[in-house]
């Protein structure tokens, strides 16, 4: 993906011949029309009706040449955009090579500042809103449900047009450059996935050959290879020597890129580490881009203070003032029940919570599990309608309920142990979904790979340091262990509610470094297809979604859900 060498423009232009800039504006507004795109066309009538209209780039060389290097750069134009630059190349070609009579360099004059203008408009609407139709995208999220029984909730809020007043303003003063990053969504976040591409674009694919694991103290051919792309990647110092030899920099470089990629830490150059490593460079790019894009539907930045949970990479972080201040595993929303992504603002914390278990949890698990095992109930503390275990519970009633839309008669709540399916303390931020963050009693499943094993909540690692985080100097351990003795319910409210996103991005800088996770949920690929140039009007949720690789190369997929790494 290599941007065009910005071209040689023209030096002499209206000096050269006898021509005026009012003989120019009496062809503007009559060219308009037929010269900018329909989706232009009310900013660029409004930028010329302001400028009563007059030429606005073509007096001056410098003008041109810096709304041409904007239209090129991949810090605005990513994607690579024609935005008319053939046109406007071929108009300036002609201007300066060609014998026109002054009539026609009076209309071709006018013809190519109508388009500088179309053109900046253009970059404008895809910096700030995109080229993603997100109406289709949360079309596409809605027939999950429909066609796969996943509830898939994204609380999509695409960005508008930026007002005309201020796209003519900002031409007016001429500091395009500052406007167009003014625009820019999730500026910090943003500028890491441009620094990423910049990188990956000018990378090359280099193939390692599939055989025995590399290991630390080995000499191997395909070495040299290895030790080329970790150092294109940033996993290996440029300095290092390049050989054949699995030495203890080699090994460390390796574990370095197994983690970026959420894959099994070894330090050793298996079959799974080759497949990745021989990925091509067009697909990281693919994912570079369409994470790009969703940034479109954030604003330039949240909250001094907040917490992210990142859906893609497992992760939960917890930021004062641009810096990161906490990190830590999550479990998320299974394949089939993903966690839904929205903002909101966490108010109060519970200690020793109960859980009352969901309806659509009651048909598609407990009452499974009850079959299995009538005593369920009271082996894990659950209470029914506010009785102990199932001796009020009519079982052959309860499974009637199984497959049916009638909400289940029955009250089903865990009370407030070990045991407890909560832990022992959730962090709420009410919200229509019901989700919220929360301790566990299953703390193994928070160090596998891939923690997709939720209804939709997020289990925390260490949900009392992220307590302390949140609470600051009103938090004390000696009150809080006195209140777990209890078993009692206990709320304690923030005295500063803590916003919180959930976000979902595959592709981001960390540390100076990139990290690519697996697109479990399958929204990027929703995304690419919804966009302009690449529209899907379907989208078919394949039944299994990672890969298996075998000793060959070859792939095969498998339920993400039944790993135990």
């Amino acid at each position: 993906m290599r941007f065009l060498i910005i071209f040689i423009i023209s030096t002499y232009f209206l000096s050269a011949v006898e021509i005026t800039s009012s003989q120019i504006s009496n062809y503007i507004s009559s060219y308009i029309s037929s010269n900018v795109d329909s989706r232009n066309k009310n900013s660029v009538d409004f930028i010329y009706a302001n400028s009563n209209n007059k030429p606005i780039w073509i007096s001056s060389d410098a003008k041109i040449a810096k709304i041409v290097q904007l239209l090129q750069n991949i810090k605005y134009n990513y994607k690579q955009k024609p935005f008319d630059t053939y046109l406007i190349k071929k108009y300036l070609y002609m201007l300066d090579n060609e014998n026109l009579s002054i009539q026609s360099k009076i209309k071709l004059y006018a013809m190519l500042d109508i388009k500088l203008t179309n053109s900046f408009v253009s970059l404008v609407r895809f910096v700030k809103v995109g080229d993603v139709d997100w109406n289709l995208v949360k079309t596409k999220l809605k027939r999950l449900k429909d066609d796969n029984d996943i509830k898939a909730k994204w609380e999509i809020t695409p960005h508008s047009m930026p007002s005309n007043s201020s796209i003519f303003n900002a031409i007016s003063s001429g500091n395009l450059d500052g406007y167009l990053d003014s625009l820019i969504p999730m500026y910090k976040r943003y500028m890491g996935l441009i620094t990423i591409l910049k990188k990956y674009q000018y990378k090359d694919n280099i193939k390692i050959r599939y055989g025995s694991t590399l290991k630390e103290g080995m000499t191997d051919g395909r070495i040299y290879n290895i030790k080329t792309i970790l150092k294109s990647t940033g996993d290996l110092a440029e300095n290092t020597n390049m050989n054949n030899d699995f030495d203890t920099t080699l090994k460390e470089a390796v574990i370095s890129y197994q983690k970026r990629y959420n894959l099994k830490v070894t330090g050793e150059i298996d079959r799974v580490t080759t497949y990745y490593m021989n990925q091509p460079i067009n697909k990281h790019i693919k994912a570079i881009i369409v994470n790009l894009d969703k940034t479109k539907i954030y604003p330039r930045s949240f909250e001094k203070r907040y917490l992210e949970a990142n859906l893609a990479d497992f992760k939960l972080r917890y930021y004062e003032n641009g810096i990161r201040k906490l990190k830590m595993n999550i479990v998320v929303g299974k394949i089939s029940r993903p966690t839904p992504i929205f903002s909101d603002v966490m108010k109060y914390i519970v200690i020793n919570p109960t859980w009352t278990i969901p309806d659509s949890l009651i048909k598609k698990d407990l009452i499974y599990v009850l079959k299995q095992n009538p005593n369920y109930l009271e082996e894990h503390n659950i209470y029914v309608n506010g009785k102990f275990g199932a001796k009020k519970l009519n079982m052959k009633k309860l499974f009637t309920y199984e497959h049916s839309k009638k909400r289940v008669p029955y009250n089903f709540v865990q009370y407030p142990g070990d045991e407890n399916a909560l832990g022992r303390v959730k962090f709420m931020f009410p919200n229509k979904y019901a989700v919220y963050l929360h301790d566990t009693d299953n703390k193994s499943l928070l160090d596998r790979r891939y923690r997709i094993y939720s209804s939709g909540c997020m289990r925390v690692q260490n949900p009392f340091r992220l307590m302390k985080m949140i609470m600051g100097s009103s938090y004390k351990q000696s009150k809080i262990d006195k209140i777990i003795a209890t078993n009692k319910p206990t709320t304690v409210y923030l005295k500063n509610p803590l916003p919180i996103h959930i976000i979902y991005f595959t592709v981001y800088q960390e540390n100076g470094k990139a990290y690519f996770k697996n697109d479990i949920y399958m929204y990027d690929k929703i995304i690419s297809e919804s966009t302009e140039g690449n529209r899907k009007e379907y989208f078919t949720m394949p039944k299994r979604r990672l890969i298996q690789v075998d000793k060959r190369g070859r792939t095969s997929v498998y339920h993400a859900e039944r790993r135990k790494d």
